[in-house]
């Protein structure tokens, strides 16, 4: 097991616990092998909307690399508010894979990588 991975988890599930808009989060997958980990979590949040968040990540020289992700938000109705990924089916955008899908059904090249970090940020942002 990889303890710069397990620590860089741990520091999720911190941030989970103090965020004020997740009232109940499920840890449903934590791996964490030499180089690399995978961590998948659902949320709910304070407004009835829920999260669904999936990251593979790999440690290098002392640092964490997100290697393939996906932020989902959606309200309490089911709609989609956001989802950050880096899946491959939108080459044509700048900085691909990295983009998001927006309420509006639009999707947009991001210029900086989110992490869970940052997403849930965006999250708290929108909710307060």
């Amino acid at each position: 097991m990889n303890p710069i991975i397990a620590q860089y988890f741990d520091a999720i599930e911190v941030r989970l616990i103090q965020s004020p808009v997740i009232s109940f989060y499920q840890i449903m997958n934590r791996e964490i092998a030499l180089v690399d980990g995978k961590l998948r979590l659902k949320m709910a949040l304070s407004d009835g909307g829920l999260s669904e968040f999936v990251e593979y990540v790999t440690e290098y020289g002392g640092e964490i690399r997100l290697s393939k992700y996906s932020f989902h938000w959606q309200d309490a109705q089911g709609k989609l508010r956001r989802r950050w990924d880096n899946a491959l089916h939108h080459p044509e955008l700048p900085n691909a894979p990295h983009h998001v899908h927006l309420e509006d059904r639009t999707v947009h090249g991001i210029m900086t990588v989110s992490d869970l970090f940052y997403v849930i940020e965006q999250i708290e942002q929108a909710l307060n």
